[in-house]
């Protein structure tokens, strides 16, 4: 039976609140600490769930004392670069007491579309808060985030979550996922920028270096040659980051012809097997985007030989199989991304969708089963386990017409 929600709510704003506020401080000032150790801007929001959000969340969960709510005690850390929140993650793993971290997301190059969003649980023992909440788990989930995913997260949360409108039309559906697509290929350039930044200055300083030793310091033939190989082996590596940032930015601005072209000039250049694979992949989006559906697919596939394990090349390959009526292959393409990577959003509702396509019930219920809370709450998947339940009562209602 659930607590009544009066007094729970009584218990929060006369006890509960005030102990929570003071461990969350105690918490960002260790978190800070470790911080400002690490040479990377950083800063840290944090909240504690109202007790509308944790009776609604809690009571979603099933409401009993041993329903886990690990977010009461939330804090975000934001970093300018994609690059920060690996160095951040592996300084608080390193300082704290973290018992479990979980990327939403298989790890991916710079170069990838799609946000890896980490989250991680500190362990509070269980024995510092004096009058908890029924069901709240004695820890505090930390955020890893870009500033651009953080502006993304807020206003998605804003503007879906935490209100009652549900997206009306595929019009509005293909802008958010519009608006998604460009903050994060905008944290991608950000990050070309700034590896282009540390490549100037780490060119500047050989520069100087050169020079040092053509002046007679430490000047030898041997060297002079070696440091003069060395610096044309840099300038073919810029050529190749600024065909990168251009094919990035011209994707971004949805000049995929233009697009196209430059990915093609960088394939021609020798790379190791992964960035290959994510570029093949990118090039292909591009070429789905104009209909080029069979370019795409065979992009797709090169893309798998160089990198099997590219789950995004799966799910995008999937894409292109329903485009081209091969509903067999896509449906495989669709495993194959999830069997990478469960928590991909993307590859899961679109495996659904091509289950209730099928009318396959009873995988499709599988299926939903085994979904995160978070999945299941999104709007495009929650209309498809709507249309699921529909299918589930005409084949109850023929079931009792039938006998």
């Amino acid at each position: 039976m659930l607590h009544s929600p009066d007094r729970l709510k009584e218990q929060y704003e006369t006890l509960s609140l005030a102990e929570y506020r003071i461990r969350l401080h105690e918490i960002v000032e260790q978190l800070r600490d470790v911080l400002r150790t690490l040479p990377i801007k950083s800063h840290v929001k944090y909240r504690v769930k109202s007790f509308e959000e944790y009776y609604k969340k809690w009571t979603s969960l099933g409401g009993t004392e041993d329903t886990p709510v690990g977010d009461m005690l939330g804090l975000r850390v934001i970093c300018p670069f994609l690059e920060d929140l690996k160095v951040a993650e592996e300084a608080i793993k390193r300082e704290l007491d973290i018992s479990e971290v979980d990327h939403k997301g298989e790890e991916r190059s710079f170069s990838e579309f799609g946000y890896d969003s980490t989250h991680m649980l500190l362990d509070l023992h269980g024995d510092t808060i004096a009058h908890p909440l029924p069901g709240v788990a004695p820890v505090a989930e930390i955020q890893l985030r870009t500033i651009l995913q953080d502006a993304w997260a807020e206003v998605e949360h804003e503007l879906i979550y935490k209100s009652d409108w549900s997206i009306p039309t595929d019009q509005v559906r293909r802008k958010l996922a519009a608006l998604n697509a460009n903050l994060s290929l905008s944290d991608v350039i950000f990050q070309e920028l700034r590896d282009f930044q540390k490549d100037v200055q780490r060119k500047q300083a050989r520069r100087r270096e050169i020079q040092k030793n053509r002046s007679g310091l430490v000047h030898t033939v041997e060297m002079s040659k070696r440091l003069d190989t060395e610096q044309a082996e840099e300038e073919k590596r810029e050529d190749i980051e600024k065909l990168v940032l251009r094919a990035l930015t011209a994707h971004s601005d949805e000049a995929f012809g233009r697009a196209i072209r430059l990915y093609s000039r960088i394939l021609l250049r020798p790379q190791a097997d992964p960035i290959r694979s994510i570029i093949l992949n990118h090039r292909g989006m591009a070429y789905f985007a104009i209909n080029e559906n069979n370019a795409a697919r065979a992009d797709f596939k090169a893309a798998l030989a160089e990198d099997p394990k590219n789950n995004r090349a799966w799910y995008n390959l999937g894409l292109a199989h329903q485009s081209l009526g091969d509903r067999n292959w896509a449906l495989d393409a669709f495993i194959r991304s999830i069997d990478i990577d469960p928590n991909f959003y993307d590859a899961q509702l679109h495996y659904l969708k091509e289950l209730i396509y099928r009318r396959d019930i009873a995988a499709a219920e599988k299926v939903v089963q085994s979904l995160p809370h978070e999945m299941v709450q999104r709007p495009e998947m929650a209309t498809e386990i709507d249309h699921l339940s529909v299918l589930i009562q005409d084949a109850q209602s023929a079931s009792v017409a039938r006998k």
